[in-house]
C-alpha cells in the first residue's frame, strides 16, 4: 500500500512538473506579433547585405523564374543615397539572362549582354524627369493631394507597423522549415475579409512568410492558393551588416557595348509619343461625352492608342485601347466587380465616393481601358458609346 501510494504521489508531482514545464515553455514561444516585430527590428538595423535570391511566379498570363544576385548598400552615395548591384544569374526569358543593373548612389549602369547595350545616367539628371512622366499620368487616376509624413498615420516604429497589418491580416505561427542553410519560422498571413477590398476579397490566398530563427530576417514569402496564381521569392543565400567591396557598386562598360545616355533615351521615347488622330489609327472613338467634356490629345504609347479628355475643375479621363493597357488596381478604389460591357466581362473599379472609376475589358487581342473622375454609369456609357 505505501508504494502504491508513494507511486501515486510520484505520478501527480511529475504531472504537476511537466504541465509547469509546459507553461512556461509556451510563455517563451514568441507569438507571430512579436515575431514580426523582430523582424522589423532586424531589418530597420540592417546597412548592408547579399543575397542569392530565386523567383517562381506562376501569374494568369506568364509564368515568370529565375535566379538574382543582389548588393545593397545604405548611405553609400555622396548625399547619403544608397547604392545597389542586382545580376540576373538565370531565368526562362533567356534575352534577360547576365542583365546587370548598378548604382554608387549616383551614377547607374543598365547593361544588356543580349543587346551589347549599356544605359547610363546620373540620378539628379533623371529625378526631375521621372517626376514630369508621373505628373502627366495623374490625370488618369491620380492620388488625393500631396502626401505628407508629418500628418499621415505613418507607423513610427516596427511594432506600430505590426500593429497596423494586423488590421487587416491574421497571423498565425506555421510550425518551421529551412531556407538555403538557415533554420526558419513559418508565418501565414490571411486577408481580413472584411477588411479588404472586393477584389482581394474575391481572390483569396494566403501569405507564408519564413523567417530565420536566429535574428527574424526575412528569407522567403509565398502567395498561394489564391485566383493570382502562386508566387515565391526564397533567399537561398543571405548575408546582412558584412563589409562589400566598392568595386561592386561600379561597372566597367564592355568593350564593344552601344553606351546609350538616359536622358537621350527618354527623349527619344518622348519623341515617339506623336499626337494622332483616333479614326486614322483604326481606334474606336467615343460616343456620347458627359457634359463639358473636351477632346485633349491622342497618342501612341507602347502599342496602346490612349485619347486624354478634359472636365471641368481641372477633372479628367482616358480612353485607352490597344495589345495591352495598365492593368494595375487603383490604390484609391475601394470596390470592385465584374459588369457587362459591349457584350463581354469587364472589371469596374471604384472609389468610395463613386466619384472616380476605372473600366477594362477585352475584345479579341484588344484591351479596353476608360478612367478618370467619372462615376460607374458614365464610364459605362462611354464604353457601350465606342464605335
Amino acid at each position: 500500500m505505501k508504494f502504491k501510494k508513494r507511486t501515486a504521489i510520484g505520478i501527480v508531482v511529475a504531472v504537476a512538473l511537466l504541465a509547469t514545464v509546459g507553461l512556461v515553455a509556451a510563455t517563451m514561444i514568441p507569438s507571430a506579433e512579436e515575431l514580426l516585430t523582430k523582424s522589423l527590428e532586424t531589418l530597420e538595423s540592417t546597412s548592408s547585405g547579399h543575397a542569392v535570391v530565386t523567383l517562381d511566379a506562376q501569374l494568369p498570363d506568364q509564368d515568370v523564374s529565375g535566379t538574382f544576385e543582389l548588393w545593397g548598400k545604405l548611405n553609400a552615395g555622396p548625399n547619403g543615397e544608397p547604392a545597389g548591384r542586382l545580376v540576373v544569374l538565370d531565368t526562362n526569358r533567356s534575352e534577360l539572362i547576365g542583365l546587370t543593373l548598378v548604382s554608387d548612389g549616383s551614377q547607374f549602369w543598365l547593361y544588356s549582354p543580349d543587346r551589347q547595350a549599356v544605359i547610363v545616367g546620373q540620378a539628379e539628371e533623371m529625378a526631375p524627369i521621372l517626376a514630369q512622366r508621373l505628373a502627366e499620368y495623374e490625370g488618369q487616376w491620380p492620388h488625393d493631394g500631396e502626401f505628407d509624413p508629418e500628418t499621415a498615420d505613418v507607423p513610427q516604429t516596427p511594432a506600430e507597423a505590426v500593429a497596423k497589418l494586423l488590421e487587416y491580416f491574421t497571423a498565425e505561427r506555421n510550425g518551421s522549415g529551412e531556407v538555403g542553410d538557415n533554420a526558419a519560422d513559418l508565418l501565414r498571413l490571411v486577408p481580413i475579409a472584411e477588411k479588404m477590398p472586393e477584389e482581394i476579397r474575391l481572390a483569396g490566398g494566403y501569405i507564408n512568410l519564413w523567417l530565420r530563427v536566429d535574428d527574424q530576417l526575412p528569407l522567403a514569402a509565398e502567395y498561394a492558393e489564391g485566383a493570382l496564381g502562386y508566387f515565391k521569392v526564397e533567399a537561398q543565400q543571405i548575408q546582412i551588416n558584412e563589409p562589400i567591396d566598392e568595386a561592386v557598386f561600379s561597372f566597367a562598360i564592355p568593350e564593344g557595348a552601344e553606351v546609350i545616355e538616359a536622358t537621350e533615351l527618354l527623349a527619344m521615347m518622348e519623341a515617339l509619343k506623336q499626337p494622332v488622330d483616333a479614326a486614322d489609327v483604326g481606334a474606336l472613338t467615343p460616343g456620347y461625352l458627359p457634359p463639358d467634356a473636351v477632346a485633349a490629345a491622342t497618342e501612341q504609347i507602347g502599342g496602346a492608342t490612349i485619347q486624354r479628355f478634359t472636365l471641368p475643375e481641372g477633372n479628367s479621363f482616358v480612353v485607352a485601347q490597344g495589345a495591352s493597357v495598365p492593368q494595375d488596381v487603383p490604390a484609391e478604389a475601394t470596390s470592385s466587380e465584374t459588369v457587362n460591357v459591349r457584350g463581354v466581362e469587364g472589371t469596374l473599379h471604384t472609389n468610395s465616393e463613386a466619384t472616380r472609376s476605372l473600366l477594362i475589358w477585352q475584345e479579341d487581342d484588344l484591351f479596353f481601358l476608360v478612367g478618370g473622375d467619372l462615376s460607374p454609369e458614365q464610364l459605362l456609357s462611354i464604353a457601350e458609346s465606342l464605335h
